[in-house]
């Protein structure tokens, strides 16, 4: 389709969707934001019901977003009683009377602490269950995974089944196939370029500070651009707007602090945490080696709360050191200053929400202690961007538009061939627009675009596709599926080669002019039943185009040129969820399949073929997540096992010495000369099998009448002390093992 048809064909069926609200034009609606009061915090899955006072049986119903927002469309003129209910809260009541075509903004915050009535459902978000393509996590998922860093969102996501973790060290994640440069993490708004520690089930997030996610593994919505794998769209929670409070913990992992008050009684606030790790200090005390890794993080967030705004303003500092194998001198390090602004704001009378982000990112990452090399790379983003929301009956549009300036710069010591040294700067110009449009009561589509120019790369269309069918009419049973075109305008070049590197070099696209691109196709179902259990299945298939990788060689050397790679993946994810209040299991399946296919020009005079495919090192084929967690009186226990097929590695084939005759002639009968290794065709060999399972057990005692508590958990990683292996390094014939068993007691004291 050229481009004039595509814009041609967007704008008639924008005229079309308008037709179609136009429809209901003569039936009310309402909108608004539901918070908690103390803190202005939105409050996701609120539940609101409209009643007829002249027959009790006729409802209207919805919930709220992840901002807070809800809306109620298609309300016959007349009077209505009102009832807004969240879990916790005291209920919300009102009387209200609609004229035709009446658009009414109600913000609403609800009181904490107080008993619901006891006909109003609550609404819980089980963790099997996908909106509009995310899946929600919220404060409570992330506490029940059992380890030091509980209640970390980094911990949590390595138990879903489209997520492969390459180990303990080096904070990477591999999303249905994709690298870790193509996931796109967003704390309100705001991107991280590396949103793990160096200890990988620690984050600069720790639970007190995110108030929900959203979290797409494929077939997210055109909003999001310049990311090909997933999206983690993180909201941080305000400070309380009326008392002053905090926590501290200590584990032999880390220790962290937070910190939150009022600025101005009921109008501002702020809250402050900040996380280091001991690791490096304790691990003398463990029966395993020394643990040469360090990390640390400082956040800062003031907020500023009306009736019909939340603003906000934060800061995130990270930094991580350490060395990936240990008895290697190469060591790596990273940084993130990560500064933003954000402001969501229904204005009365406008029915239009608006969502305005400012934001500087900036990721800087070194490895030292290499001879004769040494390599290093940074970037920093520049992030203006407006996203709108409105309504045109029961129709929802979701458009806006961005601006983005890069600058990227990299020192790779010759690491890659023909990329030693460079800086660049990327300018793109941007926007999306969304339409969700019901047909009938069992249909929704949601048909959306995004665009771009780039100064470097040049235009960008990105169409998206995304349906939810609820056969049976009913929410609880629901059918969805998604395609899309993904567009990536920075590439993020790591050596695949090395398990254990974690070095990123950020690039505009090394080979040729053409961006990254991949298109994503899902398929799903999901169910829930009204005893607590839940199910889902998503299929996927996704074809990548334009990837950077080293050109393989059968001999394994610190240097190498670049080439184009394409990649295929296609898998399925399966999510088991029971929840009876104080018995929660949780248990997933994925089955993912990933190859990449290069054609270079050595290939045919070493492999007898010009193209070569293979399965890259975070080819995962089966992984199996359980959690449990259950409540004995005052104590709470979790487990959590986790079993993943072996990833792929090249075998050594043997070893030689390589003479350099450019000095002098050498002894060929006594000179060494420098040793090489002969490696076999790329990752034909499959490490073991890893598996593990941690556990803890958890009891607060309270200290004051006023709130404060002592918490103390006690628990293990690795609690069957299993001997996993996080990669063998093929020119010493060395294998290098995850943690063994360790056993930790962290406590932490709440003050309020």
């Amino acid at each position: 389709m050229t481009q004039n048809k595509l814009y041609l064909f967007c704008a008639l069926f924008i005229l079309n969707v308008l037709a179609l609200g136009s429809v209901n034009a003569q039936q009310a609606s309402i909108q608004g934001l539901i918070s908690d009061h103390s803190t202005g915090e939105a409050l996701y899955g609120a539940n609101l019901v409209l009643q007829s006072p002249d027959d009790e049986s006729i409802l209207l119903g919805t919930s709220a977003g992840n901002n807070g927002f809800y809306r109620l469309g298609s309300i016959d003129p007349g009077t209505w009683h009102l009832r807004i209910s969240f879990i916790g809260y005291a209920t919300y009541t009102d009387t209200l009377t609609f004229s035709a075509g009446e658009s009414r903004t109600l913000n609403v915050t609800l009181v904490e602490g107080a008993e619901m009535d006891a006909i109003v459902v609550s609404q819980m978000i089980p963790a099997t269950r996908r909106i509009e393509g995310a899946q929600r996590i919220t404060p409570t998922q992330i506490s029940r995974v059992p380890g030091p860093a509980s209640g970390d969102i980094a911990a949590y996501l390595q138990t879903l089944p489209g997520v492969v973790s390459m180990g303990d060290r080096g904070g990477q994640v591999f999303i249905r196939g994709g690298s870790p440069s193509e996931n796109m993490v967003l704390l309100d708004g705001a991107l991280i370029y590396q949103p793990s520690h160096i200890v990988g089930f620690f984050s600069p997030l720790p639970g007190n500070l995110v108030s929900g996610a959203d979290f797409y593994a494929g077939g997210f919505a055109p909003k999001y651009s310049g990311r090909l794998a997933s999206v983690l769209d993180v909201q941080l929670r305000h400070g309380d707007l009326y008392n002053t409070s905090g926590s501290a913990s200590v584990s032999p992992f880390a220790a962290d602090v937070f910190v939150e008050g009022p600025l101005s009684e009921g109008s501002s606030s702020w809250a402050f945490s900040a996380r280091n790790s001991l690791i490096e200090q304790t691990s003398a005390w463990y029966p395993i080696e020394e643990q040469p890794l360090k990390f640390q993080s400082q956040f800062l967030k003031t907020s500023f709360i009306q009736n019909d705004n939340r603003c906000s303003l934060m800061a995130l500092h990270t930094y991580d050191r350490g060395r990936m194998d240990f008895e290697d001198p190469e060591s790596i390090q990273w940084r993130n200053l990560v500064l933003g602004g954000r402001c969501v704001a229904l204005p009365e009378g406008t029915g239009t929400l608006m969502t305005t982000n400012v934001n500087i990112s900036r990721f800087s990452n070194t490895v030292g202690n290499i001879e004769p090399f040494g390599f290093k790379s940074s970037i920093m983003r520049l992030n203006l961007d407006l996203d709108l929301r409105q309504f045109s009956g029961d129709v929802r549009f979701d458009y806006g538009m961005y601006t983005r300036l890069k600058f990227l710069s990299h020192d790779l010591g010759e690491k890659f061939t023909g990329f030693d040294v460079a800086s660049s700067t990327q300018f793109i110009l941007g926007g999306h627009a969304q339409a969700t449009v019901p047909v009938g009561k069992k249909l929704n589509l949601q048909p959306g675009l995004g665009f771009s120019y780039n100064g470097l790369l040049g235009y960008g269309l990105e169409p998206r596709f995304r349906f939810a069918w609820q056969p049976f009419g009913r929410d609880s049973e629901e059918f969805s599926g998604s395609a899309g075109l993904y567009l990536q305008p920075i590439t993020g070049i790591s050596d695949i080669r090395d398990v254990s590197s974690v070095f990123v070099a950020w690039m505009s696209s090394p080979l040729g002019s053409s961006q990254k691109e991949a298109i994503h196709t899902t398929i799903g179902w999901q169910q829930s039943f009204s005893s607590g259990f839940t199910w889902s299945v998503e299929a996927y298939y996704k074809k990548m185009e334009n990837m950077a990788v080293p050109v393989w060689s059968t001999i394994a050397e610190f240097t190498t040129d670049l080439a184009l790679a394409n990649g295929q993946v296609y898998g399925s994810d399966l999510r088991l969820e029971f929840n009876s209040g104080r018995f929660y299991t949780l248990l997933g399946y994925g089955y993912n399949w990933t190859l990449y296919e290069s054609a270079q020009d050595h290939f045919s005079v070493w492999f007898g073929e010009p193209v070569q495919d293979f399965h890259p090192p975070h080819d995962r084929r089966h992984q199996v997540n359980a959690l449990v967690s259950m409540d004995f009186g005052p104590y709470t226990t979790g487990v959590r096992w986790q079993l993943g097929s072996g990833m792929p590695f090249t075998r050594p084939m043997g070893f030689d010495d390589l003479l350099d005759f450019r000095q002098r002639l050498p002894d060929v009968r006594d000179d060494r000369g420098t040793r090489r290794v002969v490696v076999d065709k790329p990752y034909l060999g499959r490490m073991p099998t890893v598996h593990r399972v941690d556990v803890s057990v958890e009891r607060s005692f309270r200290l004051a009448d006023n709130g404060s508590n002592l918490n103390v958990q006690v628990g293990a990683i690795n609690a069957y002390d299993q001997i996993n292996i996080f990669y063998y390094d093929v020119f010493t014939s060395r294998r290098i093992d995850q943690l063994a068993i360790s056993p930790y007691v962290t406590l932490k004291m709440e003050l309020k």
